[in-house]
């Protein structure tokens, strides 16, 4: 069922961009922040509760609200964290309220928020039945471009691989600014948001192994060991674990075994 009237507990980055896409969805949303006396006034008139706070504060959050006697259990509480699942709401348990996690896979930068952003990113859901339900009819109002059940045993797995696509990414072309300054170069990280974009959007038509390219997709052994002639410490083994993944990916794509074996005697990787 889709809801008509919304809580949304947080005023953060993720809270505020909720907010405002549920308003210009016609939801009746109600934003709440540090004052918690207006608390329970809103949560009572409230369909759904989205609980948009730092991780760990979201089963404080939960007390506050079981506390509050506001929470019923017609209701759906969903919080937004990649990290927490519906554990984290173990407080308003008694509350019988429908409870659950509802993750945008997207990165927010603008702490206005920014709705837009919503509606290409896909979500991650996890809880009750009937939170899970909700979360459905949330991400339909919200238009993403698509909806995942995750078990609640690999909420935390899945946070990682989050991280993993997104915050190190950010690191990796930090790292490869600084190679390439140490290289002489005057440059920034920006000098290779183009080739990053252009590998993503890639990724977002065909299978990694079909998307890479480079030395070790064609089988380039001398070009790798002069990489790895240059690079020291953090780098270094950065780029030997990555690129023992780009071999499986190339012999995935019909790398030569006789190169994909010497590729791998040359970082170190499994024969």
């Amino acid at each position: 069922m889709i809801p008509t009237a919304v809580a949304v507990v947080g005023r953060g980055r993720v809270g505020h961009s909720l907010a405002r896409a549920l308003a210009a969805s016609g939801i009746t949303v109600t934003s709440l922040g540090r004052q918690r006396d207006a608390w329970p006034a809103a949560i009572r008139t409230a369909d759904l509760v989205l609980v948009a706070v730092p991780d760990d504060a979201i089963a404080e959050v939960a007390a506050a609200l079981a506390a509050s006697e506001a929470v019923s259990p017609r209701q759906v509480v969903l919080h937004c964290a990649g990290s927490r699942d519906r554990g984290a709401l173990v407080a308003l348990e008694p509350t019988g309220a429908a409870l659950g996690s509802f993750h945008p896979l997207q990165t927010f930068r603008d702490p206005a928020g920014d709705p837009a952003l919503l509606r290409r990113a896909p979500v991650v859901v996890e809880g009750d039945a009937r939170a899970i339900a909700a979360a459905h009819a949330l991400a339909d109002v919200l238009q993403v471009p698509s909806v995942h059940v995750v078990p609640s045993a690999g909420k935390i797995a899945y946070h990682a691989a989050a991280v993993t696509a997104s915050n190190h990414l950010v690191v990796l072309a930090e790292m490869a600014a600084r190679l390439a300054r140490e290289a002489g170069l005057d440059v920034t990280a920006a000098l290779f948001a183009p080739i990053m974009a252009e590998t993503v959007r890639g990724l977002a038509e065909a299978d990694p192994a079909a998307v890479l390219t480079g030395p070790v997709r064609r089988g380039d052994v001398g070009t790798v060991a002069a990489h790895l002639a240059v690079l020291d410490g953090g780098a270094r083994e950065a780029y030997v674990a990555l690129a023992r993944g780009a071999v499986e990916l190339a012999v995935r794509e019909g790398l030569a075994p006789e190169a994909a074996q010497q590729l791998r005697d040359l970082l170190g990787g499994p024969a």
